[in-house]
């Protein structure tokens, strides 16, 4: 293929672009912090939920011991009312109005999903990780810190990605009959919604 391309002409043969909203993530359930922990810390799924009981039990802030997060062993996105409508009030405060949808992100749970339990949030949200630096181990601000981004970013607007594609043919030259179709595909982020928060890492 290579030496039948030698010599040929280049031409462009196509150009198209769109644009992709791309909706932001459910916040975590069991599985899924299990999945970036792992990912994105390198935790075994039993050193995560051992971090994450500590978190849940409640971590000495200097007036007693605080639970940071809901309970961990849970396998629906349901977010209790007041908790959705913190989320997004710290939405707009931080990163602007045009972040937050005008309604809330919901999530549909499986049919098996036990609903006795919240998905994995901050127990409050305005308690953010910067907030707590130097006041937790390494290991719990690794994890609080996933949990609290992905909870965020779960009730943001959608990032919106230019994708640009380009259709390039290789001309055939005298006594060429094989005809060459190659084709490149960009993107950029135009608006980045719930990634502003999540990062391109946990963009899924």
């Amino acid at each position: 293929v290579r030496s039948d391309l030698d010599g040929r002409a280049l031409k462009v043969a196509s150009v198209s672009t769109r644009d992709i909203n791309r909706r932001a993530p459910p916040p975590y359930i069991t599985s899924t912090l299990q999945q970036s922990a792992s990912s994105y810390c390198g935790y075994s799924p039993k050193r995560t939920m051992s971090i994450a009981q500590q978190l849940y039990e409640g971590v000495d802030l200097g007036e007693g011991p605080i639970g940071l997060i809901t309970y961990m062993r849970t396998d629906s996105f349901t977010i209790a009312q007041e908790a959705l409508q913190s989320g997004r009030d710290l939405i707009r405060q931080q990163f602007g109005p045009e972040y937050c949808p005008e309604q809330p992100n919901f999530y549909k749970s499986r049919g098996s999903a036990q609903e006795a339990h919240e998905a994995i949030r901050p127990t409050d949200v305005n308690r953010t990780p910067e907030s707590l630096e130097g006041k937790l181990a390494p290991e719990e601000m690794k994890l609080y810190r996933l949990i609290w981004r992905r909870f965020v970013a779960s009730q943001m607007a959608p990032a919106v990605i230019g994708q640009r594609t380009v259709k390039v043919e290789a001309l055939p030259k005298e006594g060429q009959t094989t005809a060459y179709l190659f084709q490149a595909t960009a993107s950029e982020v135009k608006f980045a919604g719930y990634m502003k928060v999540a990062g391109v890492d946990l963009a899924s």
